[in-house]
């Protein structure tokens, strides 16, 4: 091969390897390329290119290449090549951060879009689910418990119930579950998660720093993306292995290409499984995508929109035969968690007096089954499909002196004023207005902080008969 007579310091900080090891060109080609089916066409293109520009002067085309450094490491770099005289001058530019900014980019473009599809057949599927789910627990409860119908009905039901997850899961999968955050520590919460572990042949490794700080984060949303990261490990070793899950302080900087610089909290997850391909590895975190017949192929998927939500990043690392290194990027905090308490829970008071009750809903069905259901818990109803109706519905029923006790209303009408709209309005007549709003965006932000937005209870689709009267009765009070 040709002879390299000088390589810069830039270069072999780069990529690792001195003039020593790479003396001739044949050398750097075998190690900075090693697999041979990439190597070869390489070749050939870069000399068919020297030929030309030596025989008749023509411009040599840049390469864009990828280089596997001395640690092992790829790299990726636009190599130029310029002919001086005798000589030949190589210039690699290297592109790695640039493509890896460029990727994430593209992937994040890419969920949003299938986010946007999927949170909308989401939210669609969900109000017909509210239909079938209300109608089958009326029907269970209309039902003598040793009717014979009742065993297929709490069949139907609990199929029902399966599809309200599926959806729920698609919905934090497109929105990210608009997290309700609050400041939090997060070592209690790794230790345990440990425990799912428990039964497994996997054995743990914990190291959590002393000095980890805080983050202003939703607690629950949280461990769903420790728990599937723990358990796709534990599948990915079936017959045993190491997990090692850390958890430190990363200082002030450009911590990741897709996030701006500050201070983070960097949780680890590396096991020692089987590890995964290139290929493999390419598409984890896209919604459908999986490698385990049992699996629904969402929970990566809905792992990686969580953690973006949070303003951090959800990176994987792996090599076939080395394991897989799962790094999680949350924004640092100054703030202090508050301590933990128990909370008391009292049980909502029993509705036992017959309130007027406003339902605001576009879909007949689900107006008809929720006035049904009503109707059963002992309330009068009235129903409309959208919320210019039911403001005029309420302040008509106060001008009668028949008001309306509480107000179920529908967060999103297609083409019409929905509930938030019309809450500030009733709200703006009558402050003392018991609004109970719902949505088939179970993870809309609305319905996260919902006493913000002037409402006293929220009920996301799909609902039951007992999730109805639950909320009806901790908006209205117990009748003396």
């Amino acid at each position: 091969g040709t002879t390299i007579e000088y390589i810069n310091v830039n270069f072999t900080e780069r990529f690792g390897y001195t003039l020593d090891e790479i003396p001739t060109d044949a050398q750097w080609f075998l190690l900075a390329y090693p697999d041979p089916s990439y190597r070869e066409p390489l070749i050939d293109a870069w000399q068919r290119e020297l030929r030309q520009a030596r025989e008749c002067g023509a411009a040599i085309k840049a390469f864009e290449v990828r280089i596997q450094c001395k640690n092992g490491d790829m790299r990726q770099a636009i190599v130029n090549t310029q002919l001086l005289g005798s000589r030949i001058v190589i210039i690699f530019t290297d592109i790695t951060e640039r493509e890896r900014l460029r990727h994430e980019l593209v992937k994040m473009q890419k969920l949003e879009s299938i986010g946007l599809l999927a949170g909308g057949m989401a939210h669609d599927f969900n109000n017909i689910l509210t239909g079938i789910t209300a109608n089958l627990s009326f029907a269970q409860v209309l039902l003598d418990a040793q009717h014979p119908a009742v065993r297929p009905l709490r069949a139907a039901d609990q199929a029902a119930g399966r599809a309200a997850e599926l959806t729920g899961q698609l919905l934090t999968f497109a929105r990210g579950g608009e997290p309700v955050r609050e400041v939090m520590a997060l070592a209690g919460m790794i230790s345990r998660s440990l425990h799912l572990l428990h039964g497994s042949r996997v054995q743990a490794e914990l190291a959590i720093a002393e000095d980890l700080r805080c983050v202003e984060a939703d607690s629950g949303q949280l461990t769903q993306v420790l728990t599937n990261l723990i358990v796709n490990a534990i599948q990915a070793m079936p017959d045993g292995g190491q997990l090692r899950l850390s958890a430190d302080n990363l200082p002030t900087g450009t911590v990741h290409p897709a996030l701006p610089a500050g201070n983070y909290v960097r949780i680890q997850l590396h096991d020692n499984g089987p590890g995964m391909t290139p290929q493999v590895l390419e598409r984890i975190f896209e919604p459908y995508f999986t490698t385990k017949a049992d699996n629904s192929g969402l929970g990566l998927a809905t792992a990686y929109s969580i953690i973006s939500r949070h303003g951090g990043s959800l990176i994987a690392e792996s090599t076939p035969g080395q394991g897989s290194l799962f790094t999680i990027l949350l924004p640092a905090t100054d703030a202090v968690a508050p301590a933990e308490q128990a909370t008391a829970t009292t049980a909502p008071a029993a509705v036992s007096w017959p309130p007027r009750i406003l339902v605001m809903d576009d879909e007949a069905a689900i107006r008809d089954i929720a006035a049904a259901m009503l109707g059963y818990l002992g309330c009068e109803v009235e129903t409309c499909d959208d919320g210019a109706e039911a403001v005029r519905r309420y302040r008509l029923a106060r001008v009668d002196d028949r008001p309306f006790a509480a107000v179920l209303m529908d967060l999103t009408i297609p083409g019409g004023m929905g509930g938030r709209e019309a809450a500030q309005q009733i709200l703006s007549a009558d402050p003392q207005a018991s609004l109970i709003v719902s949505s088939g965006y179970s993870h809309d932000p609305v319905l996260a902080d919902y006493t913000l937005h002037g409402f006293q209870g929220v009920l996301p689709k799909p609902y039951k008969v007992a999730d109805l009267q639950q909320v009806l009765a901790s908006v209205l009070p117990p009748r003396a």
